[in-house]
C-alpha cells in the first residue's frame, strides 16, 4: 500500500513548460496554474533544481547522441543510462542524509551534520552527474563542463584526481567510481567498441530478412518469430539483445517478471489480434495517427518519458531537491530493471512483428490497409501490409513504450500517493513528419491520471501497427508489478533500512 507522502503547501507557477517540452518532437504540455515559487533550492535555470537540471542534460546527451544514427538510442540502453546517473546522484546525496545508505558503499561515506548544507548536497550531487555522464558520453564532455559552469562550478574541480577529503567533490568521486565500476561490468558492454555492441553469437535470428518492399512468404521460416528487415538494401539487426542478460539495478531474477508466452501462430489467439491489427490499421483516425507518432521519441528513449511526468510532479508539487533526489532515483531504478526483463522478454519469445505475421496470413488475399503518405486507406494485397510506423528492429512481445511508462506511472503513483496526473498538451497542426498538412487542427491531449498516460503511450504503438495487443497488455502488467517491487527496494535504501 503506497505512503502518502507531506508536501509543502506553497505551490508554483507555470504555463507551457519547458522541463517537459525539452524533450518533446511536436508536442507543448502545460500544466495547471499555480502560485510562484521561491525556495532557494530551485537554483539553477529557470528555477529548477539540480536533478532536474542533470536530468535534462541526460535527455539532452541522448539526443545528440542520436544525431547522424539510423537508429534512436535502443531502448534499455537510454533505460540504463538514466538509472546510473541518478543512481549516482542518490549514492551521492545519500552522504547527505542522517538515514539513507547508497547502493554500493552503504553508510560508509555519511558526511558531519554541519556538513549537510543545500550547498553541499546540490554540489555533490552536481559533480556526480557530470562525472557518470562523463563516463557514459566521453565525446560531449565539454557540454556537461558547460553545465558546471552555468552552476558556478570549476569543472577541473570535478574532475580533479585528489580532491580535498570529506568535500562534496571527494564524496561524488567516490559514490560514483564505486556505482561506474560494478555497472562497466554488468554486461551493457558500454566500454566495448563501439559501444553497446552485442557479443559475437550472442543471438541469430531464425527467420531470414525480409525485404520490405519484396514480402517472401516461402523465405519465412517460423512466421511467428522475429524476422530482420532490409529497407533501402540495408538490413537492420536485432539491436542490443545482450540487455536480456544485464544485471539488474534493484532486483534479484529478471525471470520472475517473464510474461506468459504469447500465442502460437495459427492459434484462435493469434488469428484475432491479426484481424483486430488489420482493422485498426484500416481505420486510423487523425488523432491516432498523431498520437502514434508523437510518442515515437526518436529523439531520445523511450524511457524518456516517465522523466517528463516526474519534471511535471517536481514543479506541480513545488518539490526540494531532497524530494526529487528520491524520486528520480526510484522512477530510474525501475527504468533500468524494466530494461532487463523487457529485452528479456523480446529474447526469450522472440516474437514477431506485425507487418511479418499480418504479410505471411495474408498473402495473395485482398485487405482493407493503410497505403501510406498521402494514400490512406486502400484495398490492397496482404502481403503489402504496411504499419503506419516503421518497425522498430527487435521483437515485439512485449511492448518497451508500455513496460516503461507502466513503471513510471507506478512508481510516480507509489511516490506521491496518487495517480493523479494532470497535465495537457497540445499536438499542433501541421506538425506530422509521415503525412503532409497533418493534423488538420491542433490536437488536444489531457491526462487526468499517470495511468491513462500510460495507457496512450501503449495504444500509441498499437495504431502504430508495430505492437499486438497482447504486446500492450502484457508489458502494462509486468511492468507495474516490477515498479511495485522496486519501489519498496529503493525505500529500503532511503529509510536506510538496506542489508
Amino acid at each position: 500500500m503506497a505512503t502518502r507522502r507531506t508536501t509543502v503547501s506553497r505551490r508554483i507557477g507555470w504555463g507551457a513548460s519547458s522541463v517537459l517540452a525539452a524533450a518533446l518532437l511536436t508536442t507543448t504540455l502545460t500544466s495547471p496554474s499555480y502560485a510562484e515559487a521561491t525556495d532557494s533550492s530551485f537554483a539553477g535555470r529557470g528555477g529548477d533544481n539540480a536533478v532536474l537540471i542533470w536530468n535534462r542534460q541526460i535527455t539532452n546527451a541522448l539526443n545528440v547522441n542520436n544525431q547522424g544514427s539510423m537508429h534512436p538510442t535502443p531502448p534499455p540502453v537510454g533505460a540504463r543510462t538514466f538509472a546510473v546517473v541518478h543512481t549516482a546522484i542518490y549514492d551521492t546525496w545519500a552522504a547527505y542524509d542522517r538515514r539513507a545508505v547508497g547502493t554500493q558503499r552503504g553508510g560508509e561515506l555519511r558526511r558531519p551534520w554541519a556538513e549537510r548544507t543545500e550547498a553541499n548536497k546540490r554540489k555533490a550531487v552536481s559533480f556526480a552527474a557530470h562525472r557518470a555522464l562523463s563516463d557514459l558520453f566521453p565525446l560531449q564532455q565539454a557540454s556537461f563542463d558547460e553545465q558546471l559552469r552555468a552552476q558556478g562550478y570549476d569543472p577541473a574541480e570535478a574532475r580533479s584526481q585528489a580532491p580535498a577529503p570529506g568535500s562534496p567533490a571527494a564524496v561524488a568521486a567516490t559514490a560514483t567510481d564505486a556505482l561506474l565500476a560494478v555497472r562497466h561490468e554488468d554486461g551493457s558492454q558500454q566500454k566495448a567498441e563501439p559501444a553497446y555492441a552485442t557479443p559475437d553469437g550472442y543471438y541469430k535470428p531464425v527467420n531470414p530478412p525480409q525485404d520490405v518492399n519484396a514480402f517472401d512468404k516461402a523465405a519465412l521460416v517460423a512466421p511467428d518469430r522475429w524476422a530482420p528487415l532490409t529497407v533501402n538494401g540495408m538490413t537492420h539487426t536485432f539491436l542490443t539483445p545482450h540487455f536480456a542478460t544485464v544485471k539488474p539495478f534493484a532486483i534479484d531474477d529478471p525471470a520472475a517478471y517473464i510474461p506468459p508466452a504469447p500465442p502460437k501462430y495459427g492459434s484462435p489467439e493469434a488469428n484475432a489480434a491479426i484481424e483486430t491489427q488489420i482493422q485498426r490499421n484500416a481505420n486510423l483516425t487523425e488523432r491516432q495517427k498523431a498520437i502514434a507518432e508523437h510518442w515515437q521519441y526518436r529523439g531520445s528513449s523511450s524511457s524518456s518519458i516517465p522523466q517528463e511526468w516526474a519534471a511535471f510532479v517536481s514543479k506541480r508539487d513545488r518539490h526540494s531537491l531532497d524530494e526529487d533526489v528520491k524520486m528520480y532515483f526510484a522512477l530510474n531504478l525501475a527504468q533500468g530493471d524494466e530494461a532487463v526483463v523487457d529485452w528479456k522478454t523480446k529474447v526469450d519469445y522472440d516474437y514477431a512483428r506485425p507487418i511479418t505475421m499480418i504479410r505471411y496470413a495474408k498473402a495473395g488475399q485482398q485487405i482493407q490497409g493503410y497505403a501510406g503518405p498521402g494514400k490512406g486507406t486502400q484495398t490492397i494485397d496482404g502481403s503489402q501490409w504496411r504499419p503506419y510506423l516503421n518497425t522498430p528492429s527487435f521483437a515485439a512481445y512485449g511492448s518497451g513504450h508500455t513496460g516503461f511508462t507502466a513503471a513510471g506511472a507506478e512508481t510516480l503513483k507509489q511516490f506521491t500517493g496518487s495517480d493523479r496526473y494532470g497535465a495537457t498538451g497540445t499536438i499542433k497542426a501541421g506538425s506530422s513528419k509521415i503525412e503532409t498538412a497533418a493534423p488538420a487542427q491542433d490536437i488536444g491531449l489531457q491526462w487526468n491520471t499517470f495511468s491513462a498516460a500510460a495507457q496512450e503511450v501503449g495504444e500509441s504503438r498499437l495504431w502504430g501497427g508495430v505492437h499486438w495487443e497482447f504486446d500492450h497488455t502484457e508489458a502494462d502488467a509486468q511492468g507495474r508489478k516490477l515498479a511495485r517491487d522496486v519501489w519498496a527496494k529503493s525505500q529500503s535504501y532511503i529509510n536506510g533500512t538496506h542489508k
